[in-house]
């Protein structure tokens, strides 16, 4: 699914994918599937993001610029 996950992630310091499963409260594993926009994600996965990252569903989701 496509995601700013990893531009996010990048922009607040999350290098790693460890750090962003961390953060996320998920494992590497599924992290890693999200950063590499391969994961359907759950809506609890999109508001997890977008309240850690401060911004709206329909940005994460690269529905809007």
């Amino acid at each position: 699914m496509k995601n700013r996950a990893l531009l996010l992630a990048i922009k607040n310091g999350l290098e790693t994918i460890e750090q962003y499963a961390l953060k996320m409260g998920i494992s590497p594993k599924r992290a890693e599937s999200i950063l590499k926009q391969e994961a359907i994600l759950t809506d609890d996965e999109i508001k997890r993001n977008c309240e850690v990252f401060g911004v709206s569903a329909a940005y994460f989701l690269c529905e809007i610029e």
